[in-house]
């Protein structure tokens, strides 16, 4: 799965960029295909990211022989966070700001004392 950090002028954030052509993918309108041809052996199926159902046709006719199946990337996402990981994203942003406060603070301690 092409997950990157994307530089902005922000700075980096995380995207997801499509497998077929590589642009960055919306999560309203990406989807998360995996061939439903996996070996049992796998015990899972990798994933492929596409920007949309134009790619998604285009990747699959690179693997005529496969089958695959999809899952609306927000879906996929909402389901891997909340579900599969059990992550609380409310206690994941209020750590990161916590962390970030405590940054600062020690970047303006390290100022003052100079």
């Amino acid at each position: 799965m092409p997950f990157v950090m994307d530089l902005r002028p922000e700075g980096f954030v995380p995207a997801v960029r499509c497998d077929q052509c590589g642009e960055l993918v919306v999560a309203e309108t990406g989807l998360v295909l995996w061939s439903i041809d996996a070996p049992l052996a796998l015990g899972g199926a990798p994933v492929l990211v596409v920007c949309d159902r134009e790619c998604a046709d285009a990747l699959s006719a690179r693997y005529p022989d496969a089958q695959f199946a999809a899952l609306a990337l927000d879906t996929y996402l909402v389901t891997l966070v909340e579900d599969s990981l059990e992550i609380d994203a409310e206690a994941v942003r209020e750590r990161d700001d916590l962390a970030w406060a405590i940054e600062r603070t020690r970047d303006e301690v390290d100022q003052a004392l100079d």
